[in-house]
């Protein structure tokens, strides 16, 4: 059971970066993220007993998909589900644990349905990364939160194969400063202690292209595959082919290419409700260079 949640700001997730730029977000605001949206955004609360009700738009939705990508295996397809943590807020369970453990068991039937429609899941949880970001917790708070936000999404996997998971953890704000942007490294550990086979990250932009040094000093757990953004999704530029080859063999060299799959750094769409910030004529020119930067990095490394 769900209701509107009054008093809640869907800014205030970043709020500190709006404080410190306040001028360019009065500007930028009114032309992208609630500013461009085509229905206003209402935050959920929990006011009763969590249940999974979209058993058939679901299916409809799998079924349509299968049909447009014929026989394709689930290496070629993968579908988005959010995370645990990103749903709603809490008004009716007895604590936060609980109510995630709840909000866990109903995302688990949407999470087997994508699997047993021979597809790749991939959870989306930016939410993850925002408490580091913008929570002003102190280091252990932040740590107790997102080990909640892990174990429901480890509790909503169960009996789903880890190679047919991926994760995917982003900043949100598109085209912005993100001067409060939290550094992969300091929550790193934790995301890999998540039942997924590959963690797709931000690793394009300027304020996170150095991440690959990240992994000189940290090692994968066995079996899983990264799949760094090589296409940033906050700059209209369109890289070019041989900067996106760079970027991929620089994750190759320190942790195999056969664990390496070039991404981008996250959607080109903030969500289904938000005017797109990239022009699609340019995504599908970055998409055509990501192909071709893919393909001049394989001759690189084969």
């Amino acid at each position: 059971m769900w209701a509107a949640w009054p008093g809640r700001d869907p800014l205030d997730t970043f709020r500190a970066e709006i404080d410190a730029f306040p001028e360019y977000y009065e500007q930028y605001l009114k032309g992208a993220m609630t500013g461009a949206m085509a229905a206003p955004a209402v935050a959920l609360g929990c006011t009763g007993p969590v249940s999974y009700t979209g058993e058939e738009r679901l299916r409809r939705d799998l079924e349509n998909l299968r049909a447009a990508v014929g026989d394709a295996s689930p290496d070629d397809v993968f579908v988005c589900a959010v995370a645990p943590s990103g749903v709603g807020g809490n008004e009716y369970y007895p604590s936060q644990a609980a109510y995630l453990d709840a909000v866990a068991d109903a995302l688990h039937v949407e999470y087997a349905a994508i699997i047993d429609a021979g597809f790749t899941l991939q959870i989306d949880d930016p939410f993850l990364t925002d408490v580091f970001s913008y929570s002003t917790a102190s280091p252990e708070e932040k740590l107790a939160t997102a080990r909640l936000y892990v174990e429901a999404i480890n509790r909503a996997l169960r009996g789903i194969p880890r190679e047919r998971v991926r994760l995917h953890t982003c900043y949100g704000i598109n085209e912005g400063p993100r001067v409060h942007d939290a550094p992969l490294a300091e929550f790193i550990d934790i995301v890999f202690t998540i039942e997924t086979g590959a963690f797709s990250f931000e690793a394009a932009n300027p304020r996170h292209e150095h991440v690959y040094h990240l992994f000189e000093s940290v090692t994968p757990p066995p079996g899983t595959v990264l799949l760094p953004g090589v296409i940033s999704h906050a700059t209209s530029i369109v890289e070019h082919p041989d900067t996106i080859a760079d970027r991929i063999v620089r994750f190759a060299e320190r942790v195999g290419k056969q664990n390496v799959v070039a991404s981008a750094d996250c959607g080109f769409s903030s969500q289904a409700t938000y005017s797109p910030e990239i022009h699609p004529q340019i995504v599908w020119s970055k998409f055509e260079a990501l192909a071709e930067g893919a393909r001049r990095a394989t001759t690189r490394l084969w």
